[in-house]
């Protein structure tokens, strides 16, 4: 229970993470390809964890679903930080 706990704790820390240095990359100016990678490979690396994991076509679909949620804030983030540049 408390191993699970500390692994869910650490996935939202790493979550939360890649947003603020999505943020951050917006805010810096950088261009809208590299505020690109982060949400894709999140997009990428969940799916196929999740289709290794599980491999059933429900839980595929619902995982993917939110990757793509997840990959769309944080390219919200990354746009943000443009806009708080200017």
């Amino acid at each position: 229970m408390t191993l699970a706990l500390i692994l869910i704790l650490l996935i939202v820390v790493i979550t939360i993470a890649l947003g603020v240095v999505n943020y951050q990359l917006g805010k810096h100016g950088r261009s809208r390809q590299t505020g690109v990678i982060i949400p894709i490979a999140y997009f990428i690396i969940r799916v196929a964890m999740t289709i290794m994991a599980h491999g059933e076509n429900g839980s595929v679909l619902s995982s993917a679903t939110g990757a793509l949620l997840v990959a769309v804030l944080y390219y919200a983030a990354f746009v943000w930080g443009m806009r708080r540049q200017n």
